[in-house]
């Protein structure tokens, strides 16, 4: 117990990843033997398209694709930033891909019961990514179907502004924008509210 096996070449990714190009990013498990990885490759037009792969009683799975990222990935380059798992075979997902405007846009992605659902754009950051330029960073599931993602977007302005949203019982609702947090001075302890970008 507790000694690391053999280092092995992700199954499938050598069929994907014809550019030459590909990199696990994240893994979550939610027991022993079985986890869930996301991550990149490059495929054969030098694309930056997006897998998942999971492990059942310690043997991985074939990658694959992440499902409904052929539609959405009209730029040609998506990440996978954050898995978690609550249990067996139902995890979600996030990260983010470049739609048919060359603007980056945030994704989250489902699985239940083994089965993966198919990729969609975080509800609401539509309207929040004015600037372009959305990702998830992070996911964190509590329990099947019930989880909360976080990540930032671009506002008209251009600056960086965070976003949460929550799944609840397998449905994401809506992304809102994290209120602005007041600084606490190092010296008096005391808030701060930061000076608005001129």
């Amino acid at each position: 117990m507790g000694l690391w096996g053999t280092a092995e070449e992700v199954p499938g990714t050598a069929v994907l990843n014809t550019g030459g190009a590909a990199l696990v990013t994240s893994v979550s498990c939610a027991s022993p033997g079985n986890c869930s990885a996301g991550g990149s490759y490059r495929d054969g037009s030098f694309h930056i398209q997006v897998f998942v792969v999971g492990q059942s009683n310690g043997t991985w799975g074939m990658a694959a694709e992440v499902p409904g990222t052929a539609v959405l990935n009209k730029g040609g380059s998506a990440q996978v930033t954050s898995v978690s798992c609550a249990s067996v075979g139902n995890c979600s997902v996030g990260g983010d891909y470049t739609d048919g405007s060359f603007h980056n846009q945030a994704f989250v992605l489902g699985q239940s019961n083994g089965t993966w659902g198919t990729a969609a754009e975080v509800p609401g950051t539509a309207a929040l990514n004015k600037g372009g330029s959305a990702q998830v960073t992070s996911v964190s599931c509590a329990s099947v179907g019930n989880c909360s993602a976080g990540g930032f977007y671009l506002n008209n302005s251009g600056q960086a502004q965070g976003f949460v949203v929550s799944q609840t019982s397998g449905t994401w609702g809506t992304s809102f924008a994290l209120p602005h947090v007041p600084l606490v001075s190092p010296t008096t302890n005391a808030c701060m509210w930061p000076e608005p970008s001129r």
